[in-house]
């Protein structure tokens, strides 16, 4: 009653699906021998060994949600699950997508809203740099201003100084000899 194994798919040991499930390895083998006797089929290996493909899984869960919801037997529940799959048919995969999408969409939430914040915090950062740079900018022009003014008044003092020079070396040598006291 072996099935052919999908490439596409992992195969699961007992252990994991009892993780995943939340239920007891004996619990596992006693729902998949119930779902088994309701028509259900399982993977299994050469010596008989059950493996789990995540539709599997997915059955088994559904099993679970019918069995709690319910006042059915066990078989009863299997019996619904079984309608349900036969329903169902191909939307298995599409309800395992679906959940795939659901979280992968909440992941893409999560980054759009990561992206968006960051966007806001580089328009922040861009803003404060712009007011730095007008700053050091306002600055440099003042420096400058105040280079310039003071470049000015050294070059007017020269001057001033050259014309006095000038004009001691105009008067004569006899002037300059009364002119001391």
């Amino acid at each position: 009653m072996s099935e052919d194994i999908n490439q596409n798919q992992i195969l699961m040991g007992a252990s994991d699906v009892c993780a995943i499930l939340d239920i007891k390895e004996s619990t596992l083998r006693k729902y998949a021998l119930i779902l088994q006797d309701a028509g259900y089929h399982f993977h299994t290996n050469e010596k008989g060994q059950r493996g789990y493909f995540d539709r599997d899984v997915t059955v088994l869960r559904r099993f679970l949600e019918i069995k709690k919801a319910s006042d059915m037997t066990l078989e009863q529940s299997a019996n619904a699950v079984m309608a349900w799959v036969e329903q169902s048919g191909v939307s298995l995969r599409v309800m395992e997508k679906n959940k795939e999408n659901e979280r992968y969409n909440a992941d893409i939430k999560e980054l759009k809203e990561m992206v968006e914040n960051q966007n806001e915090l580089l328009k922040a950062l861009m803003s404060q740099m712009d007011q730095q740079q007008k700053y050091i900018d306002s600055s440099l022009k003042k420096r400058d201003e105040v280079l310039m003014q003071s470049l000015k008044e050294s070059m007017e003092t020269r001057k001033l100084i050259a014309a006095a020079q000038e004009e001691e070396k105009k008067k004569g040598f006899w002037q300059r000899l009364f002119d001391r006291k």
